[in-house]
């Protein structure tokens, strides 16, 4: 029985992971692929450094929030773009409330091909837990661990990557059209497989968004059975995502970086 905190702890943390994983965006065709690098970079634009702030609400509390800052780099050879990731959620887990820290940094080159790799996870205030990813030739080799103890090891393919948050996949891009459909691969350190999603563009409108008149693109993903939808500026500010069963009780909301942190009252 002293081992069943420590597996509890383990598996809160592969469900989470599971749920939100490192996200591997690879389009099936070469067209589909300069599409997405071309709806990254109108992102950026001429912007050295971007920031996405959302509070995390369920049943209209917010239970967290999700916070991303993208900056463009001048390495030697090319333009590197840098990911900061910060998260605090409580999620609900086996009839209970359990609290996830996240703090990531992600380093791609200018095919947005990962070089480096880091994602500290603290459960429950307790069990730390660090990914660390570094580029071995055509490879990101992962690693797990727990302190200076090993838990697991994998490489992937250097293909594009995206450093997911979210219940589903909410990417940085901009100059959307009507129509543009980006089928992604999911790594998932569940099962260490892949999981399919698909983001398609289903429309523009202008419509009420937390009361507030705008016009946005409304996305379409499908992930892991669960369909999401997102509301998306012209300019790549995502306004609000909101999820299908069994999560239909969660929304993400466009907030300050301020308002984010200012986090929920337990």
């Amino acid at each position: 029985m002293r081992y069943a905190g420590p597996l509890l702890s383990v598996l809160i943390f592969l469900y989470w992971v599971g749920m939100n994983s490192l996200q591997v965006l690879r389009q099936v065709e070469l067209g589909a692929r300069d599409r997405y690098r071309t709806c990254v970079t109108d992102f950026l634009g001429n912007d050295l450094l971007r920031e996405r702030w959302l509070g995390v609400y369920k049943n209209n509390r917010k239970v967290g929030y999700t916070g991303y800052v993208y900056e463009k780099i001048f390495a030697e050879q090319d333009v590197e773009i840098r990911t900061t990731l910060e998260s605090r959620m409580t999620v609900r887990f086996l009839m209970r409330d359990v609290e996830i820290e996240l703090n990531g940094h992600l380093l791609l080159d200018g095919e947005m091909r990962p070089k480096q790799l880091r994602l500290d996870i603290l459960v429950a205030g307790k069990l730390p837990l660090t990914l660390t990813g570094s580029q071995q030739g055509d490879e990101l080799v992962l690693l797990l661990r727990q302190g200076a103890t090993t838990m697991g090891q994998m490489s992937l393919p250097r293909k594009e990557l995206f450093l997911g948050d979210g219940l589903a996949p909410s990417l940085p891009i901009a100059g959307l059209r009507v129509g543009d459909e980006f089928e992604i691969s999911c790594f998932d350190p569940l099962t260490l497989g892949h999981t399919s999603a698909k983001v398609r563009v289903v429309s523009q409108e202008i419509r009420e968004i937390d009361g507030f008149l705008a016009e946005a693109f409304q996305l379409e993903t499908r992930f892991r059975e669960i369909t999401s939808t997102s509301w998306v500026t012209a300019s790549g500010e995502l306004l609000r995502q909101e999820f299908g069963p069994p999560f239909q009780d969660y929304v993400l909301r466009r907030e300050t970086r301020a308002n984010a942190r200012r986090f929920y009252k337990k």
